[in-house]
């Protein structure tokens, strides 16, 4: 089966600024990957790239197999820009129907596939509105409809949540639980962390044009950690607990450890009280990997400051 998204070597230098530096990433079908990364890192150059809107100097992209720009890999694709525009003089009724051309479909064809989507947007009532009286959260509803409803097989989403309200960002995840279900395909670019890790199968983290590092929800759960709190009569072999200064003591451990160090403690008649595992959040794990790049700058970026 043909990979939805695939970049190979993807380079695009503007001067001195490499927006994309031998970019090499994929998505596989059903899974939804986070892209993240600091402003300037490459994201929206490669979204950009893969829909032939920005031509690279080296590598591919395809989706779908197809070279970007391709009306079959385009007409499978639905993209959600990260500033939605629609003319003004359009309503969300002729604007989807003038895209839906572009699909084949008629425009019975478009009121049929728009229909469920504007009522669970909160735009059914501004269907013969012109777009230039919406709001920039309705606006917004617009281009997530816009982006769905011919039922495309990868959707690119560039910061989807922005100017939503909180029923409007409850609906796209909902949309987007479904989407999964149904087994489509995500490239979701965002600095809304709390999204991204509730998504995603997979985080890609990219910074001066090229992928850094790539986490699974399985990966930062490995970086957690147990806390027990226990009541003892005294020291347990092989259980390094602290005082909490209530009568009671606390150990740390790994989460390999717990089970281990849970048999010490009732092998020696040890009352435990509670057992907590804490999971590192990725917006911390991104955090502790922008400090570490700090840290030890790439020969690429050094270059670059010494140019």
């Amino acid at each position: 089966m043909t990979s939805p998204f695939v970049s190979k070597g993807a380079k695009r230098h503007f001067g001195k600024i490499r927006a994309l530096d031998g970019m090499d990433f994929h998505v596989e079908t059903g899974e939804f990957v986070g892209l993240i990364g600091p402003n300037g890192a490459g994201k929206s150059t490669l979204i950009g790239a893969s829909l032939g809107l920005v031509r690279l100097q080296e590598g591919e992209i395809y989706l779908f197999g197809d070279a970007p720009g391709l009306p079959l890999g385009k007409s499978r694709t639905g993209y959600l820009p990260e500033f939605f525009f629609s003319p003004d003089h359009l309503t969300p009724k002729a604007y989807l129907e003038e895209i839906g051309t572009l699909y084949g479909m008629s425009r019975r064809e478009v009121a049929v596939a728009a229909k469920p989507l504007l009522e669970r947007m909160g735009l059914a009532a501004h269907w013969d509105r012109p777009s230039g009286k919406l709001s920039k959260g309705l606006l917004r509803r617009l281009g997530i409809v816009r982006s769905l409803f011919h039922d495309p097989e990868l959707l690119i989403f560039d910061e989807p949540a922005w100017g939503l309200d909180p029923m409007g960002r409850k609906a796209l995840s909902e949309i987007l639980d479904e989407a999964k279900c149904a087994g489509k395909s995500l490239v979701l670019s965002s600095h809304n962390m709390e999204m991204v890790e509730g998504v995603c199968d997979r985080y890609v983290f990219v910074d001066e044009g090229k992928v850094q590092w790539e986490a699974t929800p399985e990966d930062l759960r490995v970086e957690s950690s147990a806390t027990i709190i226990y009541r003892s009569l005294g020291p347990i072999k092989g259980v390094d607990g602290t005082s909490t200064g209530d009568g009671r003591m606390k150990v740390v451990v790994a989460p390999e450890q717990k089970s281990s160090v849970l048999r010490a403690l009732l092998g020696a008649d040890a009352e435990v009280l509670e057992v907590n595992e804490s999971r590192t959040e990725l917006i911390d794990w991104v955090v502790e990997r922008l400090k570490d790049a700090k840290a030890t700058p790439s020969p690429a970026k050094e270059e670059r400051e010494d140019a």
